[in-house]
């Protein structure tokens, strides 16, 4: 097969994460939840279940996409986008609820090492792995502009009826299927046996043990992968548990779940003009400069943020904050995957999602837990005594190995 019909799979890219990435849901999950009658720890409860599933099943999942294909994984994690909404329908029953955010999880471990490793593959059949941090810039950012459209959109399809907002994921879930049915896996492209070559066909031939020994020798090896993605999944944690739990603090300053949505679209907006441009402020000021910015202003707006009295007040550091974290969010996809090889990509890339997941079950449950006893703020201001110093150990240990070893350690592992 001529690696030249791979060009067809950047369209397609945009256009999948683009529908993909256009979460009805996204902006108003807690509000659902609220709405159906549970409390604040509950619903901390049931994210970390959320979590849970993503931590257990990550491995297992990126183990899928590298054995059976990147896109056979994509196409499994739409149909069971497809039951998780339709759990949703029916929510009659918390049964129901549980059943269909539990799925939902399914569906983000299923596509979360896979889609960045089915983009990078393609362009490095291509001979363009260097256009990687280019071109994850701007899907980063048609991601956040469809969400941006998603949340204002979820918003008003909530104020008419919430089961309209499900319906609508399970329309999108169906056509986001088509898409990936489309896609050319490039694994095929460079296999000596192509021509026999299947739909479940990946690039590991190892067994799922084999793969986990292989995944655990390759951590224990490369200080530079280890240190950036605790780096990333400190971060990330606190930067989504903030995005949730800003739903109940924008509903308790008096906001309607349509101006909720729309204030969530706005920041994906913002997000997305700063993921755009990420690559070029990189070269500017350099992998150094560029991981400390990230990290000490998300740190500064989040202090801002515990502190901040009224409704302009908050939505200002909600929007400052992802300012920051949106800048990291290319760069820091594109460094992991510059540490892994082909052979273990969309594997590693999970565990780096599972790190990020343990993090949740323990931000997220914690803030629940101590909001329904303190406020929210106050649980935040606690949580922070912990987290800051956290960050500046992780960050600085980050800086040390990956500034000096990881040019080296990613040349090694994919010349493997």
């Amino acid at each position: 097969m001529n690696p030249s019909l791979l060009s067809r799979n950047i369209p397609l890219f945009y256009l999948y994460q683009f529908l993909n990435s256009f979460i009805l849901d996204r902006g108003i999950w807690m509000l659902y939840l609220a709405a159906r009658g549970f409390t604040l720890t509950e619903i901390g409860i049931i994210e970390a279940l959320y979590h849970a599933v993503i931590f257990i099943f990550e491995v297992p999942t990126g183990y899928i996409a590298d054995r059976f294909g990147n896109r056979t994984s994509l196409l499994l994690s739409q149909v069971l986008g497809l039951l998780a909404s339709g759990c949703l329908v029916l929510a009659s029953d918390p049964l129901y609820i549980i059943a269909g955010f539990i799925l939902g999880a399914f569906v983000g471990t299923l596509q979360s090492g896979a889609t960045s490793a089915l983009v990078y593959e393609t362009l490095k059949m291509q001979g363009k792995a260097d256009a990687f941090k280019k071109l994850i810039s701007r899907l980063s950012a048609i991601v956040l502009i469809s969400m941006g459209l998603s949340g204002s959109a979820g918003g008003f399809l909530s104020d008419l009826h919430w089961e309209w907002v499900y319906i609508g994921k399970m329309i999108i879930h169906l056509i986001s299927f088509l898409i990936v049915l489309m896609i050319i896996e490039p694994l095929h492209i460079g296999s000596k046996e192509a021509g026999s070559d299947s739909l479940l066909s990946g690039v590991t031939k190892l067994s799922f043990i084999n793969q986990l020994r292989e995944g655990a020798s390759f951590i224990r090896g490369s200080r530079p992968f280890l240190t950036m993605s605790l780096f990333g999944a400190l971060l990330y944690s606190m930067s989504w548990s903030i995005s949730f739990y800003s739903q109940i603090l924008f509903q308790k300053n008096g906001l309607a779940n349509s101006t909720i949505g729309t204030v969530n679209g706005l920041e994906t907006w913002i997000s997305a003009a700063i993921t755009a441009v990420a690559y070029l402020g990189e070269r500017w000021l350099g992998k150094k400069i560029s991981l400390i910015l990230s990290a000490s202003g998300f740190a500064c707006c989040l202090v801002l943020f515990s502190a901040s009295e009224g409704s302009v007040m908050i939505i200002s550091c909600f929007f400052l904050l992802s300012i920051f974290i949106s800048y990291l969010e290319p760069l820091l996809e594109a460094y992991l995957n510059e540490l892994v090889p082909s052979s273990m990509r969309a594997t590693m890339l999970s565990v780096f999602n599972m790190m990020v997941s343990a993090g949740m079950m323990v931000t997220f449950l914690l803030l629940g837990v101590l909001g329904d006893h303190m406020g929210v703020f106050n649980a935040l201001r606690s949580v922070l005594i912990v987290w800051i110093p956290l960050l500046i150990i992780t960050m600085l240990w980050c800086l040390k190995y990956n500034l000096n070893k990881s040019a080296s350690l990613s040349n090694l592992s994919n010349t493997k």
